[in-house]
């Protein structure tokens, strides 16, 4: 089974109250980088996720699984519970993760659940 890839956008900012020395999106993949150094998700930085008011912004995909959106992610404590979603979709059947296992943290992050892609073997399975 492909890896779980999860995008956090590294250009989001912090807050209008807090600051740093680099962004609030990169502060959130910094932070994720050491928690999910068990390789169990691929943790990938992108440029931006054009939801700059809803920042920080994240999103979860694996190919034949639901993709989550995230946003308003708080930079300086989103990383555990963020990793700990990205364990439970990576062990989860299409990503389902039960809503009663998610943090509260996650559940008021998700903007968005997409359906999974269909591939061409599920495309020409329904066509028949």
């Amino acid at each position: 089974m492909t890896q779980p890839t999860l995008f956090v956008c590294a250009l989001c900012k912090f807050p209008a109250a807090e600051t740093g020395d680099t962004t609030g999106g990169q502060h959130l993949i910094n932070q994720l980088a050491s928690q999910l150094e068990d390789g169990t998700v691929n943790l990938q930085s992108v440029r931006c996720m054009a939801a700059c008011d809803r920042a920080c912004n994240a999103a979860l995909s694996a190919p034949g699984k639901l993709t989550f959106i995230f946003n308003d992610l708080a930079p300086h404590q989103a990383a555990p519970d963020l990793a700990e979603f990205c364990r439970q979709y990576a062990a989860a059947g299409m990503g389902k993760v039960p809503y009663g296992l998610r943090s509260p943290a996650i559940k008021q992050a998700t903007a968005y659940v997409l359906p999974p892609l269909v591939t061409e073997a599920v495309e020409g399975a329904i066509a028949r």
